[in-house]
């Protein structure tokens, strides 16, 4: 069977999707990663996310007492229409104040 991608280029962040063939739905579907084991950051730091992820404690709804994703969030912008996965712009999920957190864990 014949290996697919879908390649993304998003604010500095470039990277490939790989795709499978679903016999269900008789299409290509992109088999995405788990971004928080290897993640993916835009050049101005920020990460990229699934919609449909546990939200972190950082977001910001319309309705504060439900269960969110990160789609549901404020901070949160779709990569394209059809993409399940985005940009959180949360400024303290930016790669920068990681490092300095990690660092501040680790003295």
């Amino acid at each position: 069977m014949e290996t697919k991608s879908r390649h993304y280029e998003f604010e500095g962040a470039v990277f490939d999707i790989p795709m499978y063939y679903d016999e269900l739905a008789k299409m290509y579907i992109e088999e995405y990663r788990n971004f928080n084991e290897n993640p993916v950051w835009t050049k101005n730091g920020c990460p990229i996310t699934h919609t449909v992820e546990e939200a972190c404690p950082f977001g910001e709804w319309d309705k504060p007492e439900r269960f969110y994703t990160c789609g549901e969030c404020r901070f949160y912008r779709q990569i394209a229409p059809h993409a399940l996965i985005g940009v959180c712009r949360q400024e303290k999920r930016q790669w920068a104040n990681k490092i300095n957190m990690q660092a501040m864990r680790q003295s």
